[in-house]
This record gives C-alpha cells, structure tokens and sequence, in this order.
C-alpha cells in the first residue's frame, strides 16, 4: 500500500488508559472457558422475525435496532411489514435470558418504525403502497435499515445509522442503495435526520450510493468515535475504520481514515484494510477483563461465529477463530448479522452475550443467545 495522498492529520501511539498499557503488536487470543446455548432472544409474539440486532445501553436500558421486521398484526397503513423496528429491556442479567419486553409502537399497538421519513419521501411511498397504490410502479418505497446505536450522554443525545434503500419496482433485482446517514435521538424530540447537504435531494445522507459507508460497528473510545466500513469480497468483507471526535461525529469533514502505520488521512480512499470483518456486523468493543478491544461476529456466508482482537481500535488484528458454531437455519438459508451485545456483560467483560439472525422459514427467523465466558491468554 502506498503513502497517503493528503496530507496526515494523526499520528496515534497506543495511549488509552487500558489494562493493556502501551503494548503493541498483536495480542495472543484469549481461551474460551465455555459456551453455553441459552435459548433465543424473548420478543413480541406479533413479529415473525427480523435482523440487525445493534443494540446499546441508553439511559439504563439494552435497546436495540432492527431492519425488515415482518409481523402479523398490519399497521397503522394497514401493512403487516416494518422497515426498521425498535425495541429494548430493562432488566441487564442476561444469565437466565434476554426478554425485548417493550417495542416503539405506532397508534394502532403495532410495532412502529423508529427512523422518520423526509416529508417528499413519505408522500412517495404513500402514493405507492400497495395498499392504497394511486402513482405506478405500485409497491415501489423508500425504506431504511439499521446500524449501530452509539450513546453520547455528554451531549445528551443517541447516534443511530442507518441505510437508506430504494426497492419494490417490478423486475428489479434486489434494491438500489440511496446512501447512508446518521439519525439523533434527543430526549424531548424524539428522532431526528439532521441536515448534511441543504441543496440536495437526499439531505440527511453522509455517505451517498457509490461512497464506502462506515455503518458496519462502531466503538467509543476517550470520546472519539470509530466507524467501521466493510466492501464485499469473495466469501470475505474488507473492513476500514475511520475516526471523529464524538462531539463531532455528524460533520463528514471533520473525519479521517485509517491508512496504515499509525497514520490517519483526509481522504477515504487512502483508508486500508484492517480486518477481514463480519458480513453485516462488526460488534467491536473493549474488554477491561483481558485488555483488548474485541471484534464478534460471523463471516459472510458462514453460519458460524467468529472473534479477533486487538490493542486499539484500528489494530494491528489478529486473525479471526471460530467462537461457537452457529445452529444450522433452514435450507438455502445462512445465518448472519452476528454480534455481542456489551451491556449484558458480566465480571468486567469477561462474560460475554451473543446473537446471530437464524432463519426459520420464509420470512421467519429467530435470535439464538449464546453466553462466552473467556479465559486469559
């Protein structure tokens, strides 16, 4: 890989205040003591199944973020399908179980969508329902997924990215992506899309359809946000970081990216791979118990979890080893979108929780839970 193009904003030595000193290199993997199967994630017997599972502690609560969540009980549009769904717990002991005992709703008592439409973007898909279809191509949206949930108490406010797609017209295949942003919660406010570019038909977007989106994982760490980006290879996903300041994590021009040797620059492109990361999710996090950051999760097409670990967010990683094998989903099915989940952790991290999307039939699918306890190298 050759030198950056732009200039270099940073130079980081290993310098956080963490069990793990200064030290550099690779860390030895830690042992996993044992792996114990607990069922699946409890959640309201209306929704058939659904996917993205980031989850994180806000205001003492475990909530978590979903994508498609097809459901039994229709809407207040009359559909029985959400395009993002939110729900969370209040009770943090996950040894017995994790119950998601409240959901958003909407004013029918359906699951609601958590992430608000631009108003053009609502009228569009108003007009193109299925249900109420008046503009063709009928079942044709505007919809957004998912991605990490980052709480930013200082500023008193909750970070929640998301994917934005365009879907539903006849004969396409798949879906066109629209870009990706960054949603806030404000106590008193609710969700909000902040502004990114007044002049543009898609405002709120940091990252349009042909730029690498940093939304595959995120970490905090001395408040400066680390965003993880991943572009699919064969049977592997290529993933990037990139750095911000926490208080500045919605000015794109205030981020830069990691491009080898401690260095950081101002131009995506000069950003390198890190890791050989998960397929949709990469739950990076820090463990006081054995002093190094750790990435959970599963590969792409790969019904097993794997983990990594490293002394600083950016690496250098060490490669990944299968954590636990994952139940096998239905045929021609895989499972995915892997990852633990840190604020049910136990004994200073060294008691881990982990779930994956497991398909069950069509449309159907649950979420296994699994607790890794690890071991000191």
């Amino acid at each position: 890989m050759s030198r950056p193009s732009t200039p270099v904003l940073a130079l980081f030595l290993c310098v956080f205040s963490m069990a793990s000193g200064a030290q550099t290199g690779v860390p030895p993997l830690p042992k996993v003591v044992s792996v114990t199967s607990l069922g699946v994630v409890k959640q309201n017997p209306v929704i058939y199944g659904r996917d993205g599972t980031f989850s994180a502690l806000v205001q003492g609560k475990s909530v978590w973020t979903f994508g498609d969540t097809p459901m039994s009980l229709p809407g207040k549009l009359g559909n029985h399908w959400d395009d993002n769904s939110l729900s969370w717990a209040d009770n943090l002991d996950a040894s017995k179980g994790i119950n998601l005992n409240h959901d958003l709703l909407d004013n029918t008592g359906a699951p609601a969508e958590y992430l608000p439409y631009l108003p053009w973007e609502a009228e569009y898909n108003y007009k193109h329902d299925n249900n109420h279809c008046t503009v063709k191509p009928c079942g044709a949206e505007f919809a957004m997924w998912d991605g990490p949930v980052v709480d930013d108490p200082a500023r008193n406010r909750t970070l929640f990215y998301y994917y934005e797609l365009y879907r539903g017209v006849p004969g396409m295949q798949g879906w066109d992506t629209v870009g990706t942003g960054i949603a806030v919660y404000t106590p008193g406010l609710g969700i909000t899309r902040p502004i990114e570019n007044p002049n543009s038909r898609t405002p709120t977007l940091m990252w349009g359809p042909n730029d690498e989106a940093f939304n595959s994982g995120a970490v905090v760490a001395n408040d400066i946000l680390y965003s993880y980006g991943c572009i699919g290879g064969f049977l592997v996903d290529n993933c990037q970081v990139a750095q911000v300041p926490l208080a500045d994590a919605l000015d794109i021009t205030k981020w830069t990216y990691y491009a080898g040797n401690n260095q950081w620059s101002t131009n995506p492109k000069d950003a390198v791979t890190i890791f050989q990361g998960g397929a949709a999710a990469n739950q990076v996090f820090y463990n006081p118990y054995l002093g190094v950051y750790m990435n959970i999760y599963n590969p792409a097409l790969n019904n097993d979890m794997y983990y990594m670990v490293s002394y600083t967010p950016w690496g250098p990683w060490s490669q990944g080893q299968l954590l636990f094998k994952g139940e096998n989903p239905t045929k021609g099915s895989v499972n995915y979108t892997g990852q633990a989940h840190v604020e049910f952790a136990q004994n200073n991290g060294q008691i881990q929780y982990v779930t994956y999307a497991h398909p069950t039939g069509f449309l159907k699918e649950d979420l296994p839970l699994t607790q890794v306890v690890f071991g000191k190298p």
